[in-house]
């Protein structure tokens, strides 16, 4: 990698980090180019506007979550079931780190670029979501009674309650023992009895 695109990927990163977690809005490109130990005129040099780091932020993130979707629904060697699991694992995961504020910033000042997110989501995370839960409800191992969106927006909603700052101040669990137990109800509600006697035999092999 040339030393100017370390440079570029470094701006993305540390602005992803900062924007998700703070919102769009509450981020200054003063804070980034402190944080960063780089001048103002190198950080525009790569990005003339804030708005262009934002985009170039959201698609980064993007890409990020596309490949990991991608290498986990190809990968071979897994059963359904547990390639489901381990999408509401990835998928949470990183739900966990977009804040409230985030989402409604783009919503507010950014609304193609939240579209373009909404769509994303639909063709590359639900459609995913869709098939192996479809697969399973095929093979009578998960509920035919499912909404599959609402079910997708009720574990996006419980993660981003759940897994905050202010919620874990709160609570005696740590942010992994929240998300874990997040998985195991969301999980094991959507299966049938079979697919839970299923999937433990799985899992023991």
């Amino acid at each position: 990698m040339s030393h100017s695109s370390a440079i570029k990927e470094r701006i993305i990163e540390s602005a992803k980090e900062k924007f998700l977690r703070l919102g769009f809005s509450r981020v200054t490109m003063d804070e980034l180019c402190q944080e960063l130990g780089i001048s103002k005129k190198t950080l525009y040099l790569y990005f003339p506007s804030k708005q262009e780091l934002l985009e170039a932020a959201v698609n980064d993130l993007m890409s990020e979550i596309e490949l990991g979707v991608r290498e986990l629904i190809m990968g071979s060697g897994l059963d359904f079931q547990e390639k489901l699991k381990r999408l509401f694992t990835f998928i949470g995961v990183r739900i966990a780190r977009i804040s409230p504020g985030f989402i409604r910033d783009l919503q507010k000042n950014a609304p193609e670029l939240w579209k373009r997110i909404d769509r994303f989501r639909r063709e590359k995370v639900l459609i995913n979501f869709d098939r192996l839960l479809e697969e399973g409800i095929k093979k009578g191992v998960f509920r035919k009674d499912l909404d599959r969106e609402l079910l997708m927006m009720m574990y996006i909603s419980l993660v981003q309650n759940l897994i905050n700052p202010e919620v874990l101040s709160q609570v005696p669990f740590s942010a992994g023992q929240v998300f874990d137990a997040i998985i195991k109800v969301v999980f094991e509600g959507i299966q049938t009895e079979k697919g839970k006697v299923r999937y433990k035999a799985i899992t023991r092999r």
